[in-house]
């Protein structure tokens, strides 16, 4: 993602007060910071495992310029989780996704048990587990493919703006206190 002031879409306030900042690197430098904070506590708030809380250790201000900043991320699958997307397996046929309350989070792996072999149901794409008494209990679903939905770690424009107006006004501020104190 890209902090970016010389964008003609840029909100009027933000422009007008970015355009009265004498540092203007240092504005654009503290601006990505400060997203790359929201973006972290973002992370950080969705439920759920490690990912979320490695995904907001990788956010970082990559690189900054006196017109723009990009922060990103290295972590796999940020940009699919921002944007969503389409989910293909990468070495196996197929995606598991898990149906039953106990196969939630865990991996075929890790349900299987040397006195209850998986199985696919034949003429279905469910993989699961024979019962004595109840006969099959499916536990995934074998997909060639999933669509992940949306799931924004980034802030949405409207934050962005306003976190930069706020940074702006700070800067502002400081150096009017500078100008005050120099004789």
């Amino acid at each position: 993602m890209q902090v970016k002031v010389d964008t003609p879409d840029l909100n009027p306030t933000l422009r007008r007060l970015a355009a009265m900042i004498r540092n203007k690197a240092v504005f654009v430098k503290a601006w990505a910071n400060d997203a790359a904070k929201e973006a972290q506590r973002n992370a950080k708030a969705k439920p759920g495992r490690r990912w979320w809380r490695d995904l907001a250790r990788s956010i970082r201000m990559r690189s900054a310029s006196e017109t723009a900043a990009e922060v990103s991320s290295d972590q796999v699958g940020a940009n699919l989780k921002q944007f969503g997307g389409i989910v293909r397996p990468k070495n196996k046929r197929a995606l598991t996704i898990p149906i039953a309350p106990e196969a939630k989070g865990k991996t075929v792996y890790s349900m299987k048990r040397p006195n209850r072999p998986l199985f696919v149901l034949p003429g279905t794409r469910l993989l699961g587990y024979a019962t004595p008494d109840k006969g099959f209990r499916a536990l995934f679903v074998l997909a060639p493919k999933a669509v992940q939905k949306p799931d924004p770690w980034f802030p949405a424009p409207n934050r962005l703006y306003r976190l930069g107006i706020d940074r702006a006004n700070y800067l502002i501020k400081k150096e009017q206190i500078q100008w005050n104190t120099r004789q």
